[in-house]
């Protein structure tokens, strides 16, 4: 089997209305783009979908996060174009790629795509190319940006009657969290409930602060509370709060000191998909269950997320809910989803297919590249 050409899809593809922040606030949630240094609200950013067609007729999905990407996407193209299956070992495909967001974010499209490739073509999923599932549902948190405690009550409700068992909240220092997390309980007592500030509690003060108004609730973890290079505020914030506290981390580099300093109870992981779930079972021998990171993707980086979060056995809530939460995933069936989890498939490659009218729908450009 020969990789014989790579077709790129630009799209935007919006955010369902009231499913980001309470009108009136702004807040990107999106640092400035890696490529072009554009600052856009996260939703505005060009998704894509890469195509990677064999000589067999056979094709794989991948989908990179958000960005001006094509530049790097051409590039990473024109390296895989023509390359045979002996020449593409998994976990280690000849594209460069370190272990850090900025050099990973497209090898890890492309990664995604040939494990797909690779699994339709073995008639095996993902996931058995990952190791082997280690769970079959992979719970999901519902999610909401900053918003009101109206909003919030309103939201949670709507997460009542989908079936979710969580929420993950976006928030800074300032808003009134505590009683967003009152408004969580007063609908659904029983929901587990992540605050997710993006470091923006600041200080060890400023969290400890936060902790203090959340005294009255239990079940509630801080997600990067404060700046994550600073582990000693960490340790220091795990042996004066009560709430747990998770990091989010996007490499080994970042993950092992964090391990052997004891600075966080759990953790939130990105990564290609077979360095994750390295990084996940790592985690796991030292006692840090963790979840799968994602970004508000669509339907084809969600369901590789779900083979991922399967594979390494991820015992938290992910936030896998960008193909619930945008305007459309782009695949042709939807990820079941039941009892607040996602169903891990069992059929070849990722198990998804795209939807043509969709993927006409959200296109804003169109490119192959062809050897």
């Amino acid at each position: 089997m020969r990789i014989d050409a790579v077709r790129i899809h630009q799209l935007i593809v919006p955010m369902k209305p009231d499913a980001v922040h309470s009108p009136g606030v702004q807040d990107k949630l999106c640092a400035p783009d890696p490529v072009t240094g554009r600052s856009l609200n996260f939703w505005e950013f060009p998704k894509w979908i890469i195509e990677l067609v064999s000589d067999t007729g056979l094709i794989g999905l991948g989908e990179p996060r958000r960005g001006d990407l094509y530049g790097p996407l051409r590039q990473y193209a024109d390296l895989i174009l023509g390359k045979s299956l002996i020449e593409l070992p998994v976990g280690n495909l000849p594209l460069p790629h370190g272990d850090d967001y900025e050099s990973y974010i497209i090898y890890e499209a492309f990664e995604m795509a040939w494990l797909d490739l690779l699994g339709r073509h073995l008639q095996v999923p993902v996931h058995h190319l990952l190791g082997g599932k280690r769970i079959d549902r992979v719970p999901i948190d519902y999610w909401m940006g900053r918003a009101d405690p109206d909003e919030t009550a309103r939201r949670t409700q709507l997460a009542v009657d989908m079936g979710f068992h969580g929420v993950k909240m976006k928030c800074k220092r300032g808003d009134p969290i505590a009683d967003r997390v009152k408004a969580v309980r007063d609908v659904a007592p029983d929901f587990s409930i992540v605050l997710d500030p993006n470091d923006r509690f600041e200080d060890p003060a400023g969290a400890i602060e936060v902790s203090n108004q959340l005294a009255a609730f239990d079940d509630v973890l801080l997600e990067s509370p404060v700046p994550q290079d600073r582990l000693d505020w960490y340790v220091q914030l795990r042996r004066r709060i009560p709430h747990k506290i998770a990091l989010h981390l996007t490499s080994i580099d970042q993950l092992i000191p964090a391990l052997r300093a004891d600075a966080a109870d759990c953790y939130n992981l990105l990564g290609p998909l077979k360095q994750f779930t390295e990084w996940a079972r790592l985690a796991h021998a030292a006692g840090c269950p963790t979840w799968r990171g994602t970004g508000m993707d669509l339907g084809v980086r969600d369901m590789s997320s779900v083979h991922a979060a399967a594979a390494a056995g991820c015992q938290i809530n992910s936030d896998i809910i960008g193909h619930l939460l945008r305007e459309h995933s782009l695949l042709a069936e939807p990820i079941a989803f039941k009892e607040g989890a996602l169903i891990v498939p069992d059929s070849p490659g990722l198990g998804v297919s795209l939807d043509p009218a969709a993927l006409e729908k959200y296109r804003v450009d169109l490119n192959t590249v062809r050897r």
